[in-house]
């Protein structure tokens, strides 16, 4: 089996003589976008304290796209980043004076090359730039530019939304290595679910009933702290039955960013734990930013697993959300089955790779491979299924 997978994976990757022409052919392109301000490089622990000052000034705009650029994800994800031993990588554009965009970026290893990523990845589930509302395309650009000269091999832009402010840019001057689709509920529509999926919930909410009382308990702050180490908990437990893994869930570093969030950042983060007869039955952890909900992390006690607690968790919570004034529950990416049911639309969330040598246009095309490669893995032994996610950092 070892052996048919080899075969399998080098049969994947296209030969040296394309590799190099494509990195060419992106070279040529980045030379002819037009590219505006001047860029500068903060690098290491200080990067970000450099740069808070102009950040937060953006957030004051309401520019931001999503939680995730926020400036206190940013500071939250700093110590789980030099834990790792990645080095910050903060690029700004100035015009006229003004700060006009930020790309927040970490040098970490991957692969054997030295690969560009946005800050707070892999936490984050939407990755882009942090654009002033008087910032450009060109401004972008700049940032762009600026981010080939660090010594790296590549960037991995991972996440990006369709309406990203970095989007237009990477699609005309990165490879795209992974698309999915993030689901979403618009709030300000009244939709019902289908007949079928109604009577299922329905039936779930009965099983529950059985129980005790079912009951939605929203919290914030420090209130929430249990709730988040619960479901942290349950998420752990749950990964380790399934012989999955996670870049975030059971690394200590990354799990501390989820719980400064509570206690740190009151206003960002929410929990909504939905109880049976006063018992845990499912947990929802949010990130809320203006009027989305954005389900980041959801458990269920598997004590309940039988009655369908996520799906009565989650259609509370929407019930929740809406009246309390927010127009879409973000659902985030990847959509299966039950998120197609109950969404009113999605969005595309691409992963771009972005190479500035030839060793990146090799780390850029692997990554491609990289969700065939998670489930060619998944046929391994244990033992070399650990050594192999290791080595090649798909966990």
């Amino acid at each position: 089996m070892p052996v048919e997978l080899a075969l399998e994976f080098f049969a994947s990757l296209e030969s040296l003589p394309e590799l190099a022409a494509g990195f060419e052919s992106l070279r040529r392109s980045g030379q002819l976008e037009r590219a505006a301000g001047e860029a500068e490089v903060f690098s290491g622990r200080e990067a970000l304290d450099a740069v808070e000052a102009d950040w937060r000034a953006i957030e004051r705009e309401g520019a931001l796209s999503t939680p995730f650029q926020s400036f206190a994800v940013a500071a939250a994800s700093l110590p789980a980043h030099l834990a790792h031993g990645h080095e910050p990588q903060i690029i700004t554009v100035r015009e006229n004076s003004e700060t006009r965009a930020i790309l927040p970026l970490v040098m970490t290893p991957m692969a054997g090359a030295r690969v560009l990523r946005f800050f707070g990845d892999p936490l984050i589930q939407y990755g882009d730039a942090v654009l002033s509302r008087a910032g450009t395309d060109a401004h972008l650009v700049t940032a762009l530019n600026a981010a080939a000269t660090l010594g790296a091999d590549a960037a991995l832009f991972r996440k990006v939304r369709s309406d990203a402010k970095l989007a237009s840019v990477l699609s005309r001057r990165a490879n795209v290595s992974r698309v999915e689709e993030a689901p979403f509920v618009d709030l300000r529509r009244d939709v019902s679910l289908p007949s079928r999926d109604a009577r299922e919930l329905r039936r779930y909410r009965r099983r529950l009933g059985e129980h005790g009382e079912v009951k939605l308990h929203i919290t914030r702050g420090s209130d929430a702290l249990s709730c988040v180490q619960t479901a942290l908990e349950l998420k752990r437990n749950w990964l380790a039955a399934k012989g999955f893994a996670s870049s975030v869930i059971g690394d200590e570093a990354w799990e501390s960013v989820l719980t400064s969030l509570v206690t740190g950042h009151a206003n960002l983060l929410a929990c909504a734990r939905l109880e049976a007869g006063g018992r845990l039955a499912a947990i929802e952890v949010a990130i809320t930013h203006g009027k989305r909900w954005h389900a980041f992390l959801g458990a269920i006690d598997p004590a309940f697993a039988k009655c369908g607690p996520g799906q009565v968790q989650m259609a509370d919570t929407i019930a929740h959300a809406r009246a309390n004034g927010f127009a879409a529950y973000d659902l985030l990416a990847p959509a299966d089955a039950f998120k197609r049911v109950i969404a009113t639309g999605a969005i595309s969330v691409r992963d771009h790779a972005l190479p500035f040598s030839l060793q990146g246009q090799l780390a850029a095309r692997a990554l491609r491979f990289a969700p065939q490669a998670k489930s060619l893995l998944g046929r391994l032994p244990a033992p070399l299924r650990s050594a192999a996610k290791s080595l090649l950092r798909l966990h």
